[in-house]
């Protein structure tokens, strides 16, 4: 039997992912299907529109035999390192073959990684952000412009295979119709990126309906859809109250970026929304993205030691299976070495899942639905 894994956010799961589902059926219609999906904050450092439980119902109700979470450690971070986190879990389940969209599907991932294994962006150049020169490297090395972002999480994906002994396959799909950060939903099409869906489901413009499942979009419906301007004032409190020694504590923060980040924020005043403080923030060294995953960081108070703890002693978070996906729990348990955890005690949530806990009662706050405490996976 093939276990075929995913790497996602399904922020939201809409007509996109479906078709990705639809291709690993058919092309391995005996697989044992496993995703590790992204909590309740991702990987461009943003807040999930709904949570992580009603995302996981959806994966398994569309066909997705066994939902892991990716811890917060490993979400909020670049390709390389969310990649990393990601594919350790999937080898830990027992994964074989790792299936990903991506702009340029004929391209060869395998070969890439191991032509720019060595490969580093110059962060020496203090005009130019990191991700840009890394990407002009990577182009260099392979002739192959990889600036697509689904291309350069395909990257990632080849690049962290390699160093975790090539355990998987790599299967690319071709992404259809919708570009990565198209903003606009199409005309002529039923798929639509998930920026188009989540900015037009957030500004009530738009029923998303023809680019989602009937599911999810019974859920953007009746649930509460969240976004940074849910979660800015929260934010905007631990900036200005917080001393600047204990801001230069948190994760990803550098180069005294903790004095630029406090003195914007009290130079613009109390009306500043979120988007304004981050463009006011940025620069040609720190790009947007970096500082929304900062942003994050801030708002759930973590420090460097404890991603570094979750880096160097993973476990895996069950969110929801069907009875296929269960019985290869049941078989692989016995090989795995992580822990694993399917309902939080007061002892995991104040140890083993403290930040992943830390991120569930901040997103508790906005969103009305507990995260953790009395919470199990969804079965099918």
């Amino acid at each position: 039997m093939d276990i075929v894994g995913i790497v996602t956010e399904y922020n939201p799961l809409h007509n996109g992912h479906l078709y990705q589902i639809n291709e690993v059926k058919k092309r391995f219609p005996n697989a044992v299907i496993v995703v590790v999906m992204s909590g309740n904050f991702l990987e461009r450092g943003e807040p999930a529109i709904l949570d992580k439980w009603t995302r996981a119902k959806e994966a398994i109700l569309s066909g997705i035999n066994l939902v892991v979470e990716l811890p917060v450690a490993f979400c909020v971070q670049p390709a390389d390192f969310f990649a990393f986190g990601a594919l350790r879990i999937l080898k830990e389940l027992g994964v074989q073959k790792l299936v990903f969209g991506v702009e340029n599907a004929d391209y060869d991932f395998a070969e890439m990684a191991q032509l720019t294994k060595r490969v580093h962006g110059d962060f020496s150049i203090y005009n130019e952000s990191y991700a840009k020169a890394y990407q002009r490297a990577i182009t260099q090395k392979t002739g192959v412009d990889v600036s697509e972002p689904n291309n350069l999480l395909g990257l990632a994906y080849a690049k962290a295979n390699l160093k975790l002994g090539s355990f998987l396959e790599l299967i690319p799909i071709q992404r259809k119709s919708a570009e990565h950060h198209d903003r606009q939903l199409p005309v002529a099409s039923q798929i639509a990126s998930a920026s188009a869906i989540r900015s037009a489901v957030l500004t009530n413009k738009e029923l998303v309906i023809d680019f989602v499942p009937d599911l999810t979009g019974a859920d953007l419906r009746q649930s509460k859809k969240l976004s940074w301007v849910d979660f800015w004032p929260l934010l905007k409190y631990q900036v200005l109250t917080s001393k600047i020694e204990d801001l230069s504590e948190i994760y990803g923060i550098t180069e005294g970026l903790e004095f630029r980040l406090k003195d914007k924020l009290e130079r613009m005043g109390p009306t500043v929304t979120f988007a304004d403080w981050v463009s006011e923030v940025k620069s040609k060294r720190f790009t947007y993205t970096h500082l929304t995953r900062l942003a994050t960081m801030i708002l759930l108070q973590a420090k460097k030691e404890e991603v570094e703890q979750v880096e160097q002693n993973p476990y895996i978070r069950i969110l929801g299976f069907d009875n296929l996906g269960q019985k290869h729990l049941n078989m692989i348990k016995k090989k795995m070495t992580f822990p694993v955890v399917s309902r939080v005690s007061q002892e995991i949530a104040a140890n083993l899942l403290s930040l992943d806990y830390r991120a569930g009662l901040v997103y508790s706050q906005l969103s009305g639905q507990r995260q953790d405490f009395g919470q199990s996976p969804f079965q099918r």
